[in-house]
């Protein structure tokens, strides 16, 4: 929201302020701005803040709590003090929160509060930064249904969902740090198929050790639609290329009816053509299959073996065996393997 204007002069600025449910804002607004709001918004459902220390205006804790029925909050904070008056402003509205995002540790238990909490954004904003996240240590959440965390303590997350009332259906976890082992990479595969019948989709570093919990997953989570492998995060953990063989001979043999949609995040390792074709002579009759490779952009990229590829995937999308393959940067819609095709075509 612009600082630079004197809303006070603006006619019917309060009606038209009265009526705002979604707010963006950082945390150096003005006061006269941080006023009017406070004075007329009673009706926000949706704020994102963004403040830091130096920046901060105490008087948006007031602005929170004002509101009616808040249920979406979002907060990229880096300051200790501001963190802890934002949140302990939250707490009236613990019963009407759905949804929380934060780029930075707790500094409160608020998170205990927000007994119909659905969605739980967990960011570590400085990754090679060890934070200790206590305050989501015993964390009992009973109605989420989606939980996002990326360079959190995994056994924080493994105790998440444990406790979470079997209601979880969407999963996505990274972590950049070697401290995630395969032990806990069991334990977090234990934890799902055990505690999340309902899942859905689920994105995590998975290392090829775990083939049997993994293949529990696939039979104890019926209802999984999509399937995202950060392999990026494999190889950097344990520098050795991923076995291709393994997952793919996993997945055709336990993956249930519903699930045909795979990705392969941050990888320039592809699967062989003979792996490949293997892996779609063994998924022939069910639905038809679409996977994606999610490529790094800042690496270069051999496509020497395009030509073969594509005449494989056409081959199999003829039998009906493959909906989609396509290589991607950042938009799925943006397939490389049909750029490719363009390029040459001309």
């Amino acid at each position: 929201m612009p600082n630079n204007h004197d809303y006070h002069l603006i006619p019917e600025v309060e009606q038209c302020f009265s009526e705002i449910e979604f707010l963006k804002c950082n945390g150096k607004v003005n006061d006269n701005t941080l006023s009017i709001l406070t004075k007329t918004c009673k009706s926000i459902k949706e704020l994102k803040i963004y403040s830091y220390e130096n920046d901060y205006n105490y008087q948006i804790a007031k602005l929170i709590e004002n509101q009616k029925e808040l249920f979406s909050i979002s907060f990229l904070n880096n300051g200790r003090s501001s963190r802890k008056i934002i949140e302990n402003s939250l707490i009236k509205h613990a019963d009407t929160i759905q949804y929380f995002s934060t780029w930075e540790q707790p500094k409160t238990k608020v998170l205990t509060s927000f007994v119909n909490l659905k969605i739980l954004k967990l960011i570590n904003a400085s990754p090679f930064v060890k934070l200790e996240w206590d305050n989501i240590k015993d964390l009992t959440l009973p109605s989420l249904h989606t939980l996002i965390a990326c360079d959190i303590p995994i056994n924080y997350l493994i105790n998440l969902i444990e406790s979470s009332g079997r209601n979880l259906i969407k999963i996505y976890y990274h972590h950049n740090h070697d401290a995630v082992t395969v032990i806990d990479d069991r334990k977090f595969i234990q934890a799902i198929y055990q505690n999340c019948p309902d899942l859905m989709y689920l994105e995590f570093l998975y290392k090829n050790k775990n083939n049997i919990d993994f293949e529990k997953l696939l039979i104890n989570c019926q209802h999984l639609k999509r399937l995202d492998f950060c392999i990026y995060f494999y190889y950097n953990v344990d520098h050795k290329r991923y076995s291709w063989d393994n997952l793919f001979n996993i997945l055709a043999k336990s993956s249930p009816p519903s699930l045909f949609e795979f990705a392969f995040k941050y990888t320039n390792d592809n699967p062989k053509l003979e792996t490949l074709r293997l892996f779609f002579d063994n998924w022939e009759g069910r639905h038809p299959i679409s996977l994606k490779f999610k490529k790094e952009r800042y690496h270069h990229y051999d496509e020497s073996g395009y030509d073969e590829l594509i005449d494989l995937i056409e081959r199999y999308k003829k039998k009906g065996v493959v909906k989609k393959f396509i290589h991607y940067y950042d938009d799925e819609d943006s397939d490389l393997l049909e750029i490719y095709k363009a390029k040459k075509s001309h």
